[in-house]
């Protein structure tokens, strides 16, 4: 090969691989705010496990894609950031550096007990963007979740070195047109805006305070507890991300409601688009019935109470459902209930229940 030609080969090399650099810029969606959804063409809707390969990660990504649940009637606990990270400090000290399959059949079990319930938070959003393709959402760009990062306290600037670790909420395609549809703007919310080039900008106001609804995630691939998880940012890495980049593994995810607090009424339907304004009797293709979610449906949603610890098998060991926890209801007959748990079905003793 002569000199030339390695010289001529290496040049294309780099710019090959400053337009590779750039389309990778590019992959994260043009997204500015939520809009309406049309889920149906989403190759991702009948696949709850994504297209996650190994176990825990189809069932982390089961748990991320639940669906909007009907909150009328439910009792559901609020904390603050600092009562949060409190409810879930003894299981962090447990598990620190763990992921899912290094659990313990224990330490599953209080896991499962601390993802089952929706619960709500308080805090200020700083920030918002939307997210990169995930195995979660089948490697989608357009149908992608929206990173929240929630402060205990308000910031007048981006994160930035010295500053206290956000929590990070997550609204998903699955719960984004229920929020939507409440006439909730993130960019009405968040002080700043993260663009696909990652560089950033103000939305002209302060963080709003905010309550945050949704279920509790162990995102355990990022309780490392050195580089993701931390109480401070210490530096801000060269794609522009601030590390540590949370303040736990834990997040709110999916949000399935998001209020401002500060009292101002959300403009419904005052920006939606064609598709979010017609007429109801308008159809719309409805997915199988394995797939179908409470928000897609008319019927209101139905749980059953356990009033007696249940084992249960799952499909990556087992698990027990504890005395107290609700689930969404399916179907009975004289001797069995079927449930929904973790994004499946399952069969278990009616005398289990709050069912007669």
């Amino acid at each position: 090969m002569s000199s030339s030609f390695r010289l001529r080969f290496a040049f294309i090399a780099v710019a090959l691989a400053g337009l590779a650099g750039v389309n990778a810029g590019q992959q994260i969606s043009e997204d500015r705010d939520l809009k309406e959804l049309d889920l149906t063409p989403w190759n991702c809707l009948n696949r709850p496990g994504g297209s996650g390969k190994s176990p825990e990660t189809v069932e982390r990504n089961r748990l991320k894609n639940r669906w909007v649940a009907d909150l009328s009637g439910l009792a559901v606990k609020s904390f603050d950031i600092a009562g949060l990270l409190k409810h879930i400090a003894d299981f962090d000290a447990l598990t620190k550096g763990k992921r899912r399959k290094d659990l313990s059949f224990d330490e599953k079990r209080r896991l499962d007990i601390l993802e089952a319930p929706i619960v709500s938070v308080t805090g200020y959003l700083v920030l918002a963007y939307a997210g990169p393709p995930e195995t979660t959402n089948c490697a989608a760009v357009d149908f992608h979740d929206w990173h929240l990062e929630v402060f205990e306290q308000p910031v007048d600037h981006p994160p930035q070195p010295g500053d206290p670790t956000p929590l990070i909420c997550e609204i998903t395609p699955r719960t984004q047109n229920a929020i939507y549809h409440e006439g909730i703007r993130i960019q009405e919310l968040a002080a700043f805006f993260r663009r696909p080039d990652v560089t950033y900008e103000s939305t002209g106001h302060k963080a709003q305070k905010v309550r945050l609804t949704g279920y509790l995630l162990w995102d355990d691939e990022h309780n490392d507890n050195t580089k993701d998880v931390g109480t401070t940012i210490r530096s801000i890495a060269r794609n522009r991300y601030h590390n540590p980049w949370r303040a736990t593994a834990w997040e709110i995810h999916p949000v399935i409601k998001l209020e401002r607090l500060d009292g101002a009424v959300p403009h419904v339907g005052s920006t939606a688009s064609p598709a979010a304004t017609a007429p109801e009797s308008t159809p719309v293709q409805i997915p199988s019935p394995e797939a179908i979610s409470p928000v897609l449906t008319a019927t209101p949603l139905r749980y059953v109470t356990i009033l007696r610890a249940t084992k249960l098998k799952i499909p990556y060991g087992e698990t027990v459902l504890p005395r107290g926890m609700r689930l969404p209801f399916i179907s009975q007959d004289e001797q069995s209930v079927t449930v929904e748990y973790l994004g499946q079905r399952y069969v278990i003793p009616r005398a289990s229940t709050d069912l007669r």
